[in-house]
């Protein structure tokens, strides 16, 4: 049987496959059923697992066996920086869910890459930086020339707006995912250490315009060099976090423009710093952001009270975190689409028209089983 086939393992490689996803003993013991006695004997090197206690390893820490079986532990590249607006107590400690999408935005990372080789397309350099001393609203106005930005204003469609503004990014050099962060109040990260620099940001539960402000935030972080685990908070504790902020708001408030609005001047010359929730969508909708973020614009330049501000912040800041809710079960080809992106998917199906890659290769690179290979295909034609 199975249970009497011991497999001989570095314990250390157990002891750093527990610790990559941040679980101690307890949990351990508690999600894999080995008692606490039986995993201290293995990770000391006491005892050799079962093979049925290798495959249980493997699943509780989503590494192959064949990682398990390996001579030393792997060096991995460390989380971004805890950048949440949280107890002191907690920063650092994320849960298994939000280190595996930081994994998986790393391994997609990689795919997009070894892709453009097969295309004979290589990755654009990212050459640009900044620095916490810089002021962020002229940084802002850098990117919104070079990225032509007022292009994409012209887009009503907050959803498309949103693809544009992602590829326009990733016309940087930098690759962008939509994950499932489902805990830790996390809206994205950005990693700085890797092959080329990442930005994710939450996929479900969250609206577009909600999205476009946590995608410039992460691009902050890449031009300051500063990898980072986000929860966007309006009132940051950290520096960084606050310049971030304010380079995401310029680059999609721009200070002149809104100074600019007709609706701006009416509300001046009454004297009124009231705001009808009409007029702070009507802006909002315009600039593509939500109605908290125009609000912000208006306090910071005096346009509006902190106990208004304060008031509609309490009213209006409640984000859902988890899984979004869908009555028609999951759309595992739009979610592909989402999560990779329209340019490094449809990168994989041209590679695939073109023989570059077979069809168990396009399958591995979509994430997909082949049945949802036409319906990823449809969806990102339609």
């Amino acid at each position: 049987m199975n249970d009497n086939i011991y497999i001989s393992v570095n314990h250390e490689v157990l002891v750093w496959a527990r610790e990559s996803l941040a679980l101690n003993r307890a949990q351990t013991s508690e999600s894999t059923g080995i008692s606490p006695r039986r995993l201290v004997q293995l990770e000391s090197g006491e005892k050799q697992p079962t093979l049925e206690e290798l495959k249980v390893f493997s699943k509780t820490y989503k590494r192959t066996i064949a990682t398990l079986l390996l001579n030393n532990p792997p060096k991995e590249k460390p989380l971004p920086q805890d950048r949440r607006t949280i107890d002191s107590k907690e920063l650092g400690h994320f849960h298994e869910k939000t280190i595996m999408s930081v994994r998986k935005a790393r391994a997609l990372a990689q795919s997009f890459v070894e892709l453009r080789e097969e295309m004979g397309i290589p990755f654009p350099k990212f050459n640009l930086s900044a620095s916490i001393q810089d002021n962020p609203q002229e940084i802002a106005e850098k990117i919104r020339q070079l990225l032509d930005l007022n292009e994409i204003r012209e887009i009503d469609n907050i959803r498309i707006a949103l693809d544009a503004y992602i590829e326009r990014i990733e016309s940087l050099g930098v690759a962008v995912f939509q994950l499932s962060l489902t805990q830790d109040n996390v809206r994205g990260f950005a990693i700085v250490d890797d092959i080329i620099p990442i930005i994710g940001i939450k996929r479900g539960g969250e609206p577009p315009h909600s999205k476009i402000f946590t995608l410039f935030h992460e691009l902050g972080h890449i031009l300051l060099n500063e990898g980072a685990i986000s929860d966007l908070s309006l009132n940051p504790i950290w520096e960084l976090e606050k310049w971030c902020n304010s380079f995401a708001a310029e680059v999609l408030i721009p200070t002149s423009e809104l100074l600019q609005m007709q609706i701006l001047n009416d509300y001046q010359k009454q004297g009124q710093k009231i705001w009808a929730k009409k007029d702070l969508v009507d802006l909002a909708n315009h600039f593509h952001v939500g109605p908290l973020a125009i609000l912000r614009s208006l306090l910071e330049k005096g346009l509006t009270t902190k106990v208004f501000y304060k008031e509609k912040h309490e009213e209006w800041n409640k984000p859902q975190f988890g899984r979004a809710k869908n009555p028609e079960g999951r759309n595992l080809a739009k979610e592909t689409v989402q999560e990779k992106g329209r340019t490094y998917i449809g990168l994989a199906f041209k590679a695939y028209d073109q023989n570059r890659i077979n069809l168990k290769d396009l399958s591995d690179f979509l994430g997909v089983r082949l049945s949802y290979i036409p319906k990823t295909r449809h969806l990102l034609n339609a």
